[in-house]
């Protein structure tokens, strides 16, 4: 069972049998229901041995508005890499480097209405839908900063201005370093007007449980993320200009969706409520049984029961699961968020697919735990999958309902 309802709060206060959304928060309810969709195996690129289509790390996957493209970046060689669904190869491009079309560490690839672009540590840069460069632009200045902290652009607007969050360590959100932990970091907005740049809040993230840091402040152990955090996730949209972001609940599986604008505006909100799952005790001794262990093996110096204590002493142990475990954005405005409900086949996992706006439709897909769901048609969705031996395969995934909505 999901329930949906918008609210002016930050979560609803009462739990309802039935979907509601809404396009702002000020707007009435509309009662909806959920379908569940599970996929069949159809498109699939890749080879194991020899040819273009033998991939590194598949980092994206990107299909074009005519469903006929595929974007394929691999961040560590820097390849960009376009297929049609029957894994022909269109066009190559990118590469390792400073020069034109080339990346230094690309991170990321995002679809324009007449391009694309691909994001990497120093810069921008814009192609045309054929390929061709059209201009790059770097990074916003290193003089802007947070607290002496650089910032890191997420999302180029199209007058030239960028959303940019903080680039905290771990080491000072942990409160190691003597000032108070970090909380909350604000995604900036960065415009530039006349002859220096503005610099103004976008919106809050909450990262109170985003950072695992084990230790003390006299001898820190070592710092990955919470298994079990809440968390903000956020996502930047490159063809609205917003941000749009997700807030998780580890008391009763209540989702909040905001879309923000660059000026702090909600354009949409919405309001989930998907099934709790509770966390189990056996999950956490696990947990920390593992943390133990690989801590152990960096520091065999220190006593086990010591690096146990901090382990126990450092992790966030809520209740029940967060309501949403990940959450990816597609090129054509759906959020899928997967979440840790269990599904009747074991090596299935559960998401929910979210159109944003006014189409307001949800639904329930159950995806196998080897594919990676990257982006999504309207009658495909496309990702990563991976075999026993962690190779990365292309694929596009047929969308099947087997259960109609209610």
């Amino acid at each position: 069972m999901i329930g949906l309802v918008s609210t002016p709060g930050r979560w609803a206060a009462v739990l309802i049998p039935s979907i509601l959304a809404c396009d702002t928060p000020d707007t009435t309810p509309v009662t909806e229901a959920v379908a569940t969709w599970v996929t069949e195996a159809d498109h699939e690129i890749g080879e194991l041995l020899a040819g273009d289509a033998v991939f590194a790390r598949v980092d994206h996957v990107r299909v074009g508005d005519d469903g006929r493209r595929v974007f394929v970046l691999e961040s560590g060689t820097g390849r960009v890499s376009v297929w049609t669904v029957n894994g022909v190869l269109q066009k190559e491009l990118g590469g390792i480097g400073d020069g034109p079309g080339e990346f230094a560490g690309a991170e990321t690839i995002k679809l324009l209405e007449d391009g694309f672009y691909v994001r990497d540590s120093r810069r921008y840069t814009v192609f045309a839908d054929d390929g061709t460069v059209v201009k790059t632009v770097p990074h916003p200045p290193s003089t802007l900063s947070y607290r002496g902290f650089r910032l890191a652009p997420r999302l180029l607007l199209p007058d030239g201005g960028f959303l940019a969050v903080p680039q905290l360590p771990s080491m000072v959100t942990a409160g190691w370093l003597g000032d108070d932990p970090v909380h909350e970091l604000p995604v900036f907005h960065l415009s530039f007007e006349g002859n220096s740049w503005n610099m103004d809040t976008t919106v809050v993230l909450d990262i109170e449980n985003q950072g695992l840091s084990i230790g003390s402040l006299d001898r820190p152990l070592g710092n990955t993320v919470q298994p079990w955090g809440d968390a903000d996730q956020a996502h930047y949209d490159p063809r609205t200009g917003t941000v749009v972001v997700v807030r998780t609940s580890v008391t009763d599986g209540r989702v909040q969706l905001l879309e923000v604008a660059p000026a702090g505006d909600t354009v949409w909100a919405l309001d989930l409520l998907l099934e709790p799952v509770p966390l189990l005790r056996q999950d956490v001794q696990t947990q920390v049984d593992r943390l133990e262990q690989s801590l152990s093996a960096i520091h065999p110096a220190a006593a086990r029961r010591d690096i146990r204590r901090a382990v126990e002493d450092a992790l966030f142990v809520p209740d029940f699961h967060p309501s949403v475990d990940y959450r990816i954005a597609m090129t054509r405005g759906e959020l899928w968020l997967k979440t840790f409900e269990t599904a009747e086949v074991d090596t299935l996992t559960v998401w929910y697919s979210v159109t944003r706006g006014e189409a307001r439709s949800i639904r329930k897909v159950l995806l196998p735990e080897t594919f990676l769901p990257r982006d999504v048609t309207d009658r495909h969705v496309w990702g990563v999958r991976l075999d026993s031996m962690g190779v990365n395969y292309v694929a596009g995934r047929r969308l099947v309902r087997v259960s109609a909505p209610g």
